[in-house]
């Protein structure tokens, strides 16, 4: 026997499916293997630089790229998952 002063209990579900032009799952892989890699091989080169093997020009063009790239594959996983 209900009360009439009982309020029924009403569950919401609000999970955003991600979607894209590309499977978002696949494309945050992707992107993060990428940065991984370009951050792993900064980090070698830097490494490298300290112990005086490799210029220190490379080191620098080195991280420019590593931030383009990530910057890059940050904006194309935006863009799939929002506009796709």
């Amino acid at each position: 026997m209900k009360r009439e002063d009982e309020v029924p209990e009403i569950k919401v579900t609000t999970k955003h499916e991600l979607r894209g032009v590309l499977r978002p799952e696949l494309v945050r892989i992707i992107s993060f293997t990428v940065i991984t890699i370009s951050l792993v091989a900064c980090t070698v080169l830097c490494i490298l630089a300290i112990w005086k093997f490799t210029e220190s020009d490379a080191v620098w063009r080195a991280i420019a790229t590593f931030i383009v790239v990530s910057v890059a594959t940050g904006i194309f996983t935006f863009v799939n998952e929002r506009l796709g």
